[in-house]
């Protein structure tokens, strides 16, 4: 079960020994970034957060992912505050 770790962070545990995946919002941006079942980095190669670009972002919508979600709720908190 996803867990949201603070407003603009969201975790995607671990499942039979898949990597855990977050992302963020970050400066404007939705990041992603893969961990090993232990919560760490693969390796140095891999330690950085990657930028979803446009087609990234319309495939989790298209298959309504749990980012997906995640965003669309993250986006009506914001209307909400504004």
């Amino acid at each position: 079960m996803p867990s949201q770790i603070s407003k603009d962070l969201l975790r995607i545990p671990s499942q039979n020994g898949s990597p855990i995946n977050e992302y963020r919002i970050h400066e404007g941006e939705i990041e992603f970034r893969a961990l090993n079942t232990l919560g760490q980095t693969f390796s140095p190669m891999t330690e950085g957060w990657r930028t979803l670009d446009a087609a990234d972002i319309q495939l989790h919508f298209a298959l309504n992912t749990t980012v997906a979600k995640w965003l669309v709720e993250r986006l009506e908190a914001l209307a909400h505050n504004a």
